[in-house]
């Protein structure tokens, strides 16, 4: 493991919750054990050097385990072992010496020990249960060495689990995006056959147009993410060819803010939508109707709306079409930012929503 990545792996271990209470749990125990089992005349300081401890091999015992200057989880047994010896030895008789000089102090009493106490030794430093002594230190070091070990194999085994989850999600979300490229096209000649007998010219040029719409959809499957500009010139495609069918039957309004076409998301989330209002909303409905695409956005939220007037939704799966239940499969994924979707009547308007968490992004 590389130092850019040894780093906020001990942050993260130092951090995670379950870990410190672990460690508080454990340092109450000696704590417990020393205050009953142990002389008398316990202190602050004393307590304290537990927690220290536990704490310090949590932060420190595993990193010379992940240390290994390559892309490799773990360093080999012989090696880590060695770094292990040397680097927790260093640590583990730095952080006692330091505890040592800075205990409690008694002052010296004049009067030498009270009778029956000459076995303590002579007046000065208290030596308290925790002050540093070789066996003190050698237990340190070798616990370091096994938990580091065990604590790294943990860490390398979760990032393994996370890499090949990612693995399986990327493909999942690959295969439902290459589900839905030839359904949009299925779509579109669909609605180019219907504009064959009304306007042969006009189907001509929705052809080329379908040619633009295809090459964005391929540009698109090969992407994990793209910038809402790219979604939107694709939706403006999808859009303009319609248009060409039910002219003045689809009016379409764009509420979009100035920092829209940066928002980076998953493909083929917006276009999805508007297909849905098209197919379902407007086409069915002799007027037609407006569509209104939206951008807005709540603190850390953000949210893609595509309202209609026209047929009302039918209420229940449906109600959709496989281009929503393909749009809900691949929210599963996107764990990140907690996606989810809403599809919903508001007055006159069916409103089908996008939302997403921008904050772990």
């Amino acid at each position: 493991m590389r130092q850019e990545l040894i780093t906020p792996s001990l942050f993260q271990r130092v951090s995670n919750r379950t870990n410190l209470s672990i460690l508080l749990l454990v340092g109450g125990m000696f704590c417990l054990f020393r205050a009953t089992a142990g002389p008398p005349g316990v202190n602050v300081a004393e307590l304290a050097v537990p927690f220290v401890l536990l704490f310090a091999h949590l932060a420190f015992a595993p990193l010379p385990w992940q240390w290994t200057g390559d892309d490799k989880p773990m360093a080999g047994l012989g090696r880590g072992f060695i770094q292990a010896l040397l680097f927790n030895l260093a640590w583990v008789l730095l952080l006692l010496a330091i505890l040592h000089l800075s205990g409690p102090q008694r002052p010296p009493d004049l009067g030498g020990p009270p009778p029956g106490m000459e076995h303590l030794g002579p007046p000065g430093r208290h030596r308290g249960p925790w002050e540093p002594t070789f066996g003190l230190a050698l237990v340190n070091v070798a616990f370091a060495i096994v938990f580091g070990w065990v604590f790294a194999e943990k860490e390398a085994t979760e990032a393994r689990e996370r890499s090949t989850a990612g693995l399986l999600r990327q493909s999942r979300s690959r295969a439902l995006q290459s589900q839905l490229e030839p359904h949009v096209l299925y779509n579109a000649l669909n609605s180019l056959a219907e504009l064959v007998h009304d306007d042969p010219l006009a189907a001509e040029e929705m052809i080329a147009r379908l040619a633009d719409l295809y090459r964005m959809l391929t540009h698109h499957g090969e992407a994990e993410l793209v910038p809402l500009v790219k979604e939107r010139a694709l939706v403006e495609a999808y859009l303009s060819m319609e248009q060409m069918r039910l002219g003045e039957r689809l009016r379409v309004t764009w509420e979009w803010p100035a920092f829209a076409d940066a928002v980076i998301l998953p493909p083929l989330l917006l276009q999805p939508l508007a297909e849905n209002a098209i197919k379902h909303g407007i086409s069915p409905c002799d007027g037609g109707g407006e569509v209104r695409i939206a951008l807005t956005r709540e603190g850390d939220s953000l949210a893609v709306t595509v309202a209609n007037t026209g047929r009302p939704f039918e209420s229940g799966p449906r109600g959709e079409g496989v281009g929503l239940a393909n749009l809900r499969a691949r929210l599963e994924l996107w764990t990140d930012a907690q996606g989810r979707f809403s599809l919903e009547r508001d007055g006159n308007w069916t409103v089908a929503t996008v939302r997403w968490n921008v904050r772990n992004l």
